[in-house]
């Protein structure tokens, strides 16, 4: 005898009523968190005094190229926002929804600065860490000798005229450290891409607030959806 399942178009509504619900309820416990860190983020813009005194000069109007982005404190500030919807869609077909923003050239200069080297851009010699004032190799960055090998050959790298060869470095290590993601459990990292000095920053610092907001936010739909839908089977 075959079985009979029953509420199956309840079950189907409920399934919607899922996603709608639970898009509103993560988007509603999410809000207040997410325009703290960008406020938070906000805090850690350093003013015009604390960054190396060129970088807030402004550049001199002679020149023929494009000159590097002059740090402002208050431009940068404004270029940090909270947008409670979604961004255009990705190559990979995602969107990314309520999410914190930089986009002026500064803010995002400061913010990842040192990423990919630690030392900055130094082609010629690296400082050594553990010897003050001392210098040794033709070495890039920490990446050793090999990688040192590709940049001797490397031609736009072997043509690095720069008056200071050393300003990769004074540049990068004149900033805080970039903070780095805490580990939580079940969420991925996102490695070196994840590091800052103002958003990454303080998304290190509110994410497990974030993460803790949704499962609360989930974990109610799930609640509400097993109250208003019932399966019955019959034989």
């Amino acid at each position: 005898m075959p079985v009979e399942v029953v509420g199956v178009k309840d079950v189907l509504a409920g399934l919607s009523f899922i996603d709608v619900d639970m898009r509103q309820r993560i988007r509603i416990a999410i809000d207040p968190i997410m325009r703290s860190v960008a406020d938070k983020a906000k805090s850690f813009v350093p003013d015009n005094g604390s960054v190396l005194s060129g970088w807030s000069k402004t550049s001199n109007p002679a020149i023929n190229y494009r000159p590097f982005p002059k740090y402002d404190a208050n431009t940068v500030k404004a270029g940090i926002g909270y947008n409670a919807g979604e961004n255009r869609t990705q190559k990979n077909g995602f969107k990314v929804s309520n999410y914190v923003y930089n986009v002026s050239a500064a803010g995002r200069i400061y913010e990842t600065a040192g990423r990919n080297n630690p030392q900055g851009r130094a082609p010629f010699q690296q400082i050594d860490p553990s010897r003050p004032n001392t210098t040794f190799g033709a070495v890039q960055g920490f990446e050793g000798k090999k990688r040192a090998r590709e940049y001797t050959y490397n031609k736009p790298t072997r043509e690095y005229a720069s008056n200071n060869p050393f300003a990769g470095y004074q540049f990068v290590t004149s900033m805080p450290s970039l903070t780095s993601q805490p580990k939580i459990k079940g969420i991925r990292g996102g490695g070196k891409k994840t590091k800052g000095r103002l958003i990454f920053k303080a998304w290190a610092q509110d994410s497990p607030k974030v993460y803790d907001a949704i499962l609360q936010a989930i974990n109610a739909t799930a609640i509400q959806f097993n109250k208003s839908t019932e399966i019955k089977k019959a034989a």
